[in-house]
């Protein structure tokens, strides 16, 4: 059976004063974004890894409706192998999982599973979705929220 994944770039950020980076929260912008990309997404994704920023964590919880997530530390400053780790950890037990992680990370592993750039910036809420059959990765498709307004 084929594997698929999406890599999803968590939903815009806040910057409030003093406030740690792992723990700022989405900006309101994110919510709207998140409408669409939702829709877009449909019943697909049945399992949801997200890093355990705040942001990407709520950002999982509004895509993710009643499906599970599972918190994930390595997303938060992943590089593309550590990231392919954890896909491929939670591939072991799902064949349809999203992944909501940062940048430069998530750009760097779209690019990487496209077998070159499709992209320099994925913005907030982008999203790439690959199926794997057997070994190789195949791009199905790349979102943006401002392509669904």
């Amino acid at each position: 059976m084929a594997k698929r994944i999406w890599i999803i770039r968590h939903g815009k950020s806040s910057r409030p004063f003093g406030v740690i980076d792992h723990k700022r929260p989405l900006a309101k912008r994110a919510s709207n974004d998140a409408v669409g990309i939702r829709r877009h997404l449909g019943d697909e994704p049945v399992l949801y890894v997200s890093s355990t920023a705040l942001r990407a964590m709520e950002t999982a919880r509004m895509l993710a409706g009643k499906r599970e997530i599972q918190p994930s530390e390595q997303l938060y400053e992943a590089t593309t192998d550590e990231f392919l780790a954890v896909v491929e950890e939670f591939l072991s037990t799902s064949n349809h999982v999203a992944f909501v992680a940062h940048n430069p990370a998530v750009t760097a592993l779209i690019n990487h599973l496209n077998g070159h750039d499709l992209t320099d910036n994925v913005p907030t809420l982008g999203v790439a979705c690959f199926e794997r059959r057997k070994s190789r990765w195949r791009l199905l498709n790349y979102v943006t929220p401002k392509e669904l307004r």
